[in-house]
Formats: structure tokens, C-alpha cells, sequence
């Protein structure tokens, strides 16, 4: 058999294997916990509802309700579970920033977040600054003091290139423009992606080639 015949063969099989290692599947992804802020009494889903935020200061606004784990996370679970989330002169984060990163799920071709947020009144303290991958997104919302609720948001395609492009999708809140005490419960983001081929299968059909054109090579001597 010639090595031509031999690569060509080689080539329909990576082309072949390639296609059912980059199925279209779904895809569901939770930074934070479904726990309700981790206080009994507040409600984040559904309908909007008033959570009395317990704890002193302002409007409870030394409360911390995050278990050790979200305490210690960075992928923005550290700011879900408290009030206010990112004002450090009125909650336990240190900075009046964050990111809220969800990790590469392959190429997405849809997706939605959803996001349990509490106590928004953007018209009397000002909006928060947020952008998914650097575009800017509007969340001038009015929902009141003390009431929480749930908003999805679908993400369009030049948010998806861009989440595709640097390989996560990520939230980024500014607080610096705003003097609002908000609060989150979770973040989540679902919808369909195309797998990435599995390193382990590209080294094998690496290898598989090399070795096809070396038995060519040796039968065409």
C-alpha cells in the first residue's frame, strides 16, 4: 500500500473521529448555591420577594451567610451570600470589584444566565458597572429595598464570540460608580456548546498517523 493511500485513509479516520468527539450537547454551570442568600426567609426565585437581610449596620448590611467554601472561592462565589456584595465599607469582600468566572465548556453556540439578585434601587444610588467579556451590559434595575428576584439574560452572539474567544465566559461588576447595597444568591449559565476533543484522542490519533506513514514508508523501500 502506498503512503498516500495510507495518509489518506489516516485522514478520513481523524476526520471521522473528530466529528463524534464535537457532538453539540448541553450544558448547566452554578457559581454559588441555591440556599436563599443563606438566611431563612428570602426567597430568589420566582416572583419578586422581600428578604429581611438580618445582621447589624444598615440595613444588615454586616451580614454574612456563605459557607467556608464560598468564603474561599474566587471564582465569584465569594461575593454570593452577603450584604452588600462589593462595598467593602459595608460587607466582609475587600473590593468594589469582581468577576464571577464560569470555566470553558467548549465552543457554546447558546447560552443563558440567570442570576438571583437582591435589593437593586440603580435610580437612587446609581448603576453598577457590568460586562460579559468586555460588553457592556444594562443593569440600571429598580427592584427595591429589601426585594430580591431572579432575571435571565440571553447572551448574543457577539457575547458568545467573545466568551468563545477567551476561552470562559466571566461576568465583571464595577461598584465604584454606585453606592447601592446589592446582593446575590448564585449565578448560572446553561444552554449547548461543542465538546472540544479530548487531548488524550488527538495524541492518539497523532500517533496513529506517524505510525501508518512509517509502515509506508517501510513497504515502499
Amino acid at each position: 500500500m502506498k503512503i498516500s493511500r495510507i495518509l489518506s485513509i489516516t485522514l478520513v479516520t481523524v476526520v471521522l473521529l473528530a466529528g463524534t468527539t464535537a457532538m453539540a450537547g448541553p450544558f448547566d454551570v452554578l457559581v454559588g448555591d441555591k440556599d436563599g442568600y443563606g438566611t431563612v426567609g428570602c426567597s430568589d426565585t420566582g416572583a419578586p420577594g422581600t428578604c429581611v437581610w438580618p445582621g447589624g449596620g444598615p440595613s444588615g448590611t454586616s451580614y454574612d451567610g456563605r459557607d467556608p467554601a464560598e468564603m474561599a472561592a474566587t471564582n465569584g462565589a465569594q461575593i454570593t451570600d452577603v450584604y452588600s456584595a462589593i462595598f467593602p465599607t459595608f460587607g466582609p469582600n475587600p473590593s468594589e470589584t469582581a468577576s464571577v468566572i464560569f470555566p470553558s465548556v467548549g465552543t457554546i453556540t447558546s447560552a443563558t444566565l440567570t442570576v438571583a439578585m437582591g435589593d437593586f434601587q440603580a435610580s437612587t444610588f446609581g448603576p453598577i458597572a457590568v460586562n460579559f467579556n468586555g460588553i457592556t451590559e444594562s443593569w440600571a434595575f429598580d427592584d427595591g429595598f429589601q426585594v430580591t428576584t431572579t432575571r435571565s439574560f440571553t447572551l448574543s452572539a457577539a457575547e458568545i464570540a467573545a466568551a468563545n474567544l477567551a476561552g470562559q465566559f466571566q461576568i465583571n461588576l464595577d461598584h465604584t460608580g454606585s453606592s447601592d447595597f446589592i446582593a446575590f444568591d448564585w449565578f448560572e449559565l446553561s444552554g449547548t456548546s461543542t465538546a472540544v476533543p479530548e487531548p488524550s484522542m488527538l495524541l492518539l490519533l497523532g500517533s496513529g498517523l506517524v505510525g501508518l506513514a512509517g509502515l509506508g514508508w517501510r513497504r515502499n523501500r
